[in-house]
């Protein structure tokens, strides 16, 4: 750890990475408020992975690390090509971690910057289309999520649908980044306090305070995507008060008063989706995906074409994720035991909770369980010596 940091930074780099039990860090990826992203090899494997790590200073604050490892809950049981993968979550040297996919590539809010910053450029009208269809069809899985148990749905709602969360990757694909904030129904819920998301991008019914369901995520996908084809934001005040009663009153101009290359039917789907009253919106983000799908067939887009507007635009970025890559594969990262006695927790996904209605304990999530390699002769033991006693009670 390098000095002058924060106490709870990690700074690795390929030439000089970073032991983190089975994973070896060898560079920042980014952070936030609750915790750092790392690129990460796994020991004896040939791939990089993303390993979000809570910071140092909250993890003896319970509701932080328990929002922080629902999260990861969340994330892994969902299972779609548009929503990052979540492999394995944990803890190593008394942090908790999160393993997820790596997407070598950008966020959309830093592409939509570069392309103001690229003489005005906005971002072609069939890439805007490709990208909102990825992100409903994301959004859709994890609105249709269900209780393992159950069966029922979760009904969980993202409430943060922003371009800072929607990243593209440097080959074209689209992910939905960050579920650290959704709400479900059944109770689960990485919230704390009550209004939650970027207000840019809410619903009004969101910034109201009034409960929401899937309909909210359509109407912030709806922004995002009226963002991309204007190139400016929707809602826009002097101070956040203003802001609110924007968003309140959702009054929305057509895509094609700024921008003139949006067709009258891709204006109707975005006026739809952002709809004040949620009765008028399409109902699910899959309903929005269908005339997006057909409008986009016009086109014969292909991702490649993102990919490569993306390498242009972000080129340097590029070059850096490549070198950074090239880097992490060739450093060798033989395997390692696991210590007997260290703090370290592996591929832990169970959960008990308890349903507030039933008050009936449920395993959430199911997962592997590990039984430490010293309570096989502790049972060995006690089962002989049981035995033993039956035979003395015979004579």
């Amino acid at each position: 750890m390098e000095t002058g940091k924060r106490q709870d930074e990690i700074a690795p780099t390929p030439a000089q990475p970073v032991d983190f039990g089975k994973y070896l860090l060898i560079g920042a990826l980014g952070k936030g408020g609750m915790a750092q992203v790392y690129l990460a090899r796994p020991r004896a494997q040939h791939r990089l992975v993303a390993i979000k790590v809570i910071r140092q200073s909250l993890v003896k604050q319970k509701q932080y690390v328990d929002m922080f490892m629902l999260e990861g809950k969340l994330a892994n049981q969902l299972n779609h090509e548009s929503i990052v993968k979540t492999y394995e979550l944990g803890r190593i040297q008394g942090r908790h971690f999160i393993c997820m996919e790596y997407i070598s590539g950008v966020d959309l809010s830093y592409l939509l910057k570069q392309l103001r910053g690229s003489e005005g450029r906005r971002l072609p009208v069939p890439h805007a289309l490709y990208v909102a269809l990825r992100a409903a069809e994301g959004l859709h899985c994890a609105h249709e999520l269900r209780d393992p148990v159950t069966g029922s749905l979760l009904n969980l709602v993202n409430r943060d649908v922003s371009p800072s969360n929607i990243r593209i990757s440097f080959d074209g694909d689209v992910k939905l980044l960050d579920f650290g904030i959704a709400k479900a129904t059944s109770g689960l819920s990485s919230e704390i306090g009550v209004l939650k998301g970027k207000v840019t991008h809410m619903s009004p019914e969101q910034v109201r305070g009034l409960p929401i369901d899937r309909r909210s995520d359509v109407f912030s996908l709806g922004v995002v995507l009226h963002e991309m084809l204007t190139q400016e934001k929707l809602f826009r005040g002097e101070s956040e008060f203003q802001l609110m009663d924007m968003v309140r009153r959702a009054e929305v101009r057509p895509p094609s008063a700024v921008n003139p290359r949006v067709p009258a039917d891709v204006d109707a789907i975005v006026l739809r989706a952002l709809q004040k009253d949620p009765r008028d919106r399409y109902q699910t983000a899959e309903e929005l995906a269908v005339p997006l799908r057909e409008v986009l067939a016009r086109y014969n887009f292909n991702k490649s074409e993102l990919r490569d507007l993306l390498r242009e635009i972000c080129h340097e970025e590029w070059k850096k994720a490549q070198q950074l890559v090239e880097e992490g594969l060739r450093r060798e990262v033989p395997a390692r035991d696991r210590r007997e006695g260290s703090d370290e927790d592996y591929g832990e996904f169970i959960e008990i909770y308890e349903d507030p209605n039933t008050q009936e304990a449920r395993q959430l999530v199911t997962g592997r369980s590990r039984v430490p390699i010293w309570v096989w002769p502790l049972l060995g033991f006690a089962v002989l010596a049981v035995v033993a006693a039956a035979l003395l009670l015979l004579r």
